[in-house]
């Protein structure tokens, strides 16, 4: 019941992140003492709380997930996606845990280069952290080539000690 309760929750605050952020220009202050907002890059805000352990481990999670992502490492990306892992791809379809490493594995899905990586913004709450950037995305997903800008937004889990992935969704930025 409390890990229904704590993914309802998650998807709830990614949507609401989401949709609270389309009309700001820049990142929103942090509303509760608990929660830590880091931003990086470009938009940097806060950086002293970048030496912060849960927000330092959140980031290494990403940098983990992103270097997985760049080599096709199926075996990385089963234990860095939860059993229940869905993906929002591009082009808006959810794509669950088997069929995405299943595109990865065939080659389907490949992405080349992941560069200029802005805009980042990590929320920890408890076990649970927020991620959203803004970044360029050369490869193929599933099967179509992509050279874009990208939104993109993370919802991490803290289990067993380490972070991982329970959803993800990648937004094409408009020119």
């Amino acid at each position: 019941m409390r890990s229904a309760f704590g993914l309802a929750a998650a998807i709830v605050l990614t949507a609401s992140l989401t949709l609270g952020g389309c009309e700001r220009s820049e990142p929103a202050a942090p509303t509760t003492p608990s929660e830590r907002a880091v931003a990086a890059g470009a938009t940097a805000t806060r950086a002293s709380d970048l030496g912060r352990p849960q927000v330092s481990a959140v980031l290494a999670a990403m940098e983990l997930y992103k270097q997985a992502i760049l080599d096709g490492d199926v075996a990385e990306l089963t234990r860095v996606w939860t059993e229940d892992y869905t993906f929002v791809n591009p082009q808006g379809t959810v794509v669950t845990r088997a069929q995405r490493l299943a595109n990865i594995a065939s080659g389907n899905t490949k992405v080349a280069v992941i560069d200029n990586e802005r805009e980042i913004t990590v929320r920890v709450y408890g076990d649970m952290a927020v991620v959203q950037n803004l970044s360029t995305l050369r490869g193929t997903f599933s099967g179509a080539p992509t050279d874009t800008d990208l939104r993109g937004t993370f919802v991490w889990v803290r289990r067993n000690g380490r972070w991982q992935l329970v959803t993800n969704e990648l937004t094409p930025v408009a020119p």
